[in-house]
């Protein structure tokens, strides 16, 4: 019999939650070489994204830094806002990804190939 595959506690230094780690749709898709190439392909859209961003915001984070304790609230606020926004940016390219190779996967609707449904049209009735 094979041996089980576990997701370990830690990666890289980083806690995975108990949640990740007993998914079932997660272990689903790191069994399937297809659901692994889809995974990567989402977190390398999203790290991209969310560098992009803050790349774009560079100036504001370098003056953040040089400013010091003056305008410590106002400065952490601008950063909390650009973490927000940058994973914001991250999750939506990511959502793209997966939502591109499920279209690709799947097969198109009977809809879409004949430009009409099953169903034959009827007369409204009142």
């Amino acid at each position: 019999m094979a041996k089980k595959f576990k997701l370990p506690k830690k990666v890289a230094g980083y806690r995975v939650p108990k949640s990740a780690r007993k998914s079932k749709l997660l272990r689903a898709l790191l069994n399937n070489p297809m659901g692994r190439d889809v995974l990567a392909n989402a977190l390398t859209a999203g790290a991209g994204a969310a560098a992009a961003v803050l790349v774009e915001h560079r100036e504001d984070l370098a003056a953040a830094g040089k400013k010091g304790a003056k305008k410590g609230a106002k400065k952490g606020a601008q950063a909390a806002s650009l973490a927000v926004e940058a994973a914001q940016s991250a999750a939506n390219a990511m959502i793209d990804v997966v939502r591109g190779a499920a279209h690709t996967f799947l097969p198109a609707t009977q809809k879409a190939a004949t430009g009409h449904s099953k169903r034959p049209k009827r007369a409204a009735v009142n």
